[in-house]
């Protein structure tokens, strides 16, 4: 993101709308967001940035599908611009870790099992 002009503005969740999975189907895995309806998912950690539209531009460049940038609904209910994920993503090669609230809470339980070998 810095790459890009952004600079780091805090950090919110979710409503409890969204699942939350791990995409494995490419290098490097990539967290994705996918709303349903309200209550049907968990409150999911998030950062917020701030982002020129040059920047943001410069940014879009470089999204993949299934990825792509939509309105994210907050806790707080204030609705910001953020990375969403395409439905169909959550149906191949991807795991649900919406349990675990967070894409640091997954790097980290990743990481664990080499730590205790």
């Amino acid at each position: 993101m810095h790459k890009c002009g952004a600079s780091f503005h805090g950090e919110a969740r979710t409503d409890d709308s969204y699942r939350f999975y791990a995409l494995t189907a490419q290098d490097p895995i990539r967290p994705g967001l996918i709303r349903g309806a309200a209550g049907s998912g968990a409150q999911i950690a998030l950062e917020l940035w701030s982002i020129t539209p040059e920047g943001l531009g410069q940014l879009m460049t470089t999204i993949d599908a299934p990825l792509g940038v939509g309105t994210l609904q907050l806790s707080d209910g204030r609705r910001v611009k953020g990375f969403v994920c395409e439905a169909v993503a959550a149906q191949t090669d991807a795991e649900d870790i919406t349990a675990l609230g967070s894409w640091r809470a997954f790097l980290a339980k990743r990481i664990e099992p080499a730590r205790t070998k």
